[in-house]
C-alpha cells in the first residue's frame, strides 16, 4: 500500500512539473519538508494551488500530502490576505508503527509588512476531526507561523514553528513534527 501511494505521488508530481510553480523547502534540527505548488489551471480550473508535499522526520515518521487552496491578494490599503483548502494526508508512523490517512480543512491568514525588502507573517491550520481520520487515527492538528522575507522576486527565506499531532485509537497522541525551522521558498 505504501509503496502504491508513494508511486501516485511522484506520478502526480511529475505531471504537474510542467507548470510553472513553487518548491518550498524546509529544515529543522530533526526534520525536513519539500512542497510543491503549482497553479490550479494543471487540472483544468485556474484560480487556486495544487500542492504535494513530503514529510520526514528523525524518528523515522514520514508523510506524503496533497491538497488544493485558494487565497486572496492583498492590496495596497489591504495588507492581509487569506486562504482556505482541504489537505489529504497520509503518514506512516514508525513508533507506534501505524499508517493514518487524514481529510483535513484548513485555513491560512498573511499579514504583508511593506518595506524595501517585502516581508510577512504567515500562519496556517488545518485539522481534521474522527470523522475523516482513518486508519489508527483519530484526529489530525497541523499549524504553523511563519516570518518571511522576500530575497528577490523568485525566493523567499522564512523561519518558523510548525506543530502537527495526530490522535491515535486507544494510544497517546503522536506529535509528528513540534519545533522551528528555516526555510526557502523558489518561484519559476
Amino acid at each position: 500500500m505504501t509503496k502504491r501511494i508513494l508511486a501516485g505521488a511522484a506520478l502526480a508530481l511529475a505531471a504537474t512539473l510542467a507548470q510553472a510553480g513553487e518548491l518550498d523547502f524546509y529544515l529543522s534540527n530533526k526534520s525536513l519538508q519539500a512542497r510543491y505548488l503549482t497553479d490550479t489551471a494543471a487540472i483544468g480550473y485556474g484560480g487556486g494551488w495544487l500542492g504535494i508535499g513530503g514529510f520526514h522526520n528523525d524518528r523515522g515518521d514520514n508523510q506524503l500530502d496533497i491538497g488544493l487552496s485558494v487565497q486572496g491578494t492583498p492590496t495596497s490599503d489591504q495588507p492581509f490576505s487569506f486562504g482556505l483548502g482541504i489537505r489529504g494526508y497520509f503518514a506512516f508512523l514508525d513508533t507506534p508503527s501505524e499508517n493514518v490517512q487524514a481529510l483535513a480543512l484548513g485555513g491560512l491568514a498573511r499579514f504583508h509588512i511593506p518595506a524595501k525588502m517585502p516581508m510577512a507573517v504567515a500562519g496556517q491550520i488545518h485539522y481534521a476531526p474522527d470523522i475523516t481520520t482513518f486508519g489508527k487515527g483519530d484526529s489530525l492538528l497541523d499549524w504553523g507561523l511563519d516570518y518571511e522575507i522576500e530575497v528577490m522576486p523568485s525566493a523567499t527565506a522564512y523561519f518558523g514553528y510548525r506543530k502537527e499531532t495526530i490522535g491515535l485509537s486507544g494510544l497517546a497522541d503522536h506529535d509528528l513534527e513540534d519545533r522551528f525551522h528555516v526555510g526557502v521558498r523558489l518561484v519559476f
